[in-house]
Order: structure tokens, then C-alpha cells, then sequence
């Protein structure tokens, strides 16, 4: 939940920008467009999504969307996809997107989420650690707690993450994140963009996700939160409490099962 209130002209500044924009704009742009700071930014967006004045939307590095300007019969289209950056791109192996991907969850993701406590870690290297089986091991888990205004106590979250190169571009991480959402509230594919991607496939990708509840990013370099692309946000699930214990206990570190005793005092 916000902290300090938005005055009213912070707000109508936000929103006049934003409707000059046509109703929709990236995040990054109509920050640069206010002149505002970035945690002065995500502080204004977050009040005014917990106000349902704007809504997420989808496109590189995220975006919003006035709400007065969506219409049921018509989806939002902004994606935000332009071409990738051609070669000379090089390919990376799987873990070597770990460590870029975490950067960003923590210092940009969380931000466009609206999350304040938070713990995020890599999951992916436990070695011979029994977790449970096949595709039960996703390569970044974040855990979160959520207060708001008008709903009572608080929501806590588990939100995976699957990561695949671009030689890894198909259904498989959208398989794995689903398989993942047994033990998850929201499960991601993160999925790295080959160097000239092909429409149907993206299509194919994006339909499977919304299919199966799967949240789907796509990205170009994983250290560069603009090249983000929110396809599909996530359906928020809810496993069975021992199930959840379960994931706590075999796949988290000490550090984040303390965290949660904590914010369940």
C-alpha cells in the first residue's frame, strides 16, 4: 500500500500527460514526459492504480493505461514489440541470464508491481537438493506481502520464474511455469527474444500462456529492463496451504523462510 498521499496536482499532471499520450504510454516515456524522479513515478502510478483511475499495462519495461479509456469489446494492443536488435547478439547459456534477470526483478520489477516487502532469490543452482521431482525447481522465486485499503489483513505471495535463452524460444518454459503454479500464486515465463522472431510464434506463445494462467515476458537483453515485453499477466492461483509449505520448506534459504515468519507475527 502507498504511503503519503498524491496531491491533486501531481495527479492531474499525471493524467494529463497520460491522455496526452493518447490513453497509453510506457512507463519509462511518460516518466521522462513528467520530469519526476523514478521513485516519485512508481509512487504516483501505484496510488493511482490503487485508485483504479489506471491500470497495468502491457509493453516494454511496462505501461499504464487510462481506465476510462478501455473498452470491454476492445483488448488493449499496445505490446510494445519492435524488431530485435540483429547480431551480433550472442548466445548465452541458460545461466548466465540468472544473475541480469534477478538485478532487474529486484530493482525494476518490483517497482512496476508495486512491491514493497519482498524478498527474491535464485533458485535454480541446489545442486543434488530433492524439490520435489520434474519441473518443480523454477530458476527465480520472489515471495512478497501486500496490505490494501479495502480488503482486510494482508495477501502473501509466491511468484516464480522459468528462464529461457533464445535457442530456447517455445512452449517449454510456458510448460514449466505452468507445472510451477501447483506450488506458486503467480508463475512467469521469461523467455529471451531471438535475434529476428517470427509473429506465430509469439502468437503461439502468448495464447498457450493466457491458456494455461502463465504470466509471459519476453526480453531482448536481460539486464535492460526496457527490452521487458509484458505479453500476459499471470492469473493468481491458490494452492493448497501444504503444498505452499512444502515449496517454502524444500526450495527457499533460511534468509527468506525467517522473512515470512516475520511478516506473519
Amino acid at each position: 500500500m502507498v504511503g503519503r498521499p498524491v496531491d491533486d496536482q501531481q495527479r492531474k499532471k499525471f493524467l494529463e500527460v497520460l491522455t496526452q499520450y493518447g490513453g497509453s504510454s510506457g512507463n519509462t516515456s511518460l516518466m521522462n514526459e513528467l520530469g519526476w524522479s523514478e521513485s516519485e513515478y512508481w509512487r504516483l502510478r501505484e496510488q493511482l492504480i490503487e485508485e483504479g483511475q489506471i491500470l497495468r499495462g502491457r509493453g516494454r519495461g511496462g505501461s499504464v493505461v487510462l481506465v476510462k479509456g478501455l473498452k470491454p469489446s476492445e483488448p488493449n494492443t499496445f505490446t510494445g514489440i519492435v524488431p530485435a536488435t540483429p547480431e551480433p547478439l550472442v548466445d548465452r547459456a541458460e545461466s548466465d541470464l540468472y544473475g541480469p534477470c534477478l538485478e532487474v526483478l529486484k530493482e525494476k520489477w518490483t517497482k512496476e508491481r508495486g512491491l514493497h516487502d519482498v524478498h527474491i532469490e535464485l533458485t535454480a543452482n541446489q545442486g543434488s537438493r530433492k524439490t520435489g521431482g520434474v519441473w518443480t525447481r523454477p530458476d527465480i522465486t520472489a515471495i512478497s506481502v501486500r496490505t490494501f485499503s479495502h480488503w482486510p489483513g494482508r495477501t502473501f505471495d509466491i511468484w516464480t520464474f522459468e528462464i529461457k535463452p533464445r535457442w530456447e524460444f517455445n512452449v517449454t518454459g510456458i510448460f514449466e511455469a505452468a507445472a510451477h503454479a501447483r506450488t506458486a500464486t503467480h508463475a512467469f515465463a521469461l523467455l529471451q527474444l531471438p535475434s529476428d522472431p517470427d509473429d506465430s510464434d509469439i502468437s503461439r506463445l502468448t495464447s498457450e500462456a493466457q491458456r494455461m494462467g502463465v504470466g509471459l515476458i519476453l526480453f531482448q537483453d536481460p539486464s535492460d529492463f526496457e527490452t521487458w515485453d509484458f505479453m500476459v499477466d499471470p492469473v493468481r492461483k491458490e494452492p493448497d496451504p501444504s503444498l505452499l509449505e512444502q515449496f517454502v520448506v524444500t526450495q527457499l534459504s533460511e534468509t527468506a523462510r525467517n522473512k515470512l515468519l516475520r511478516w506473519g507475527k
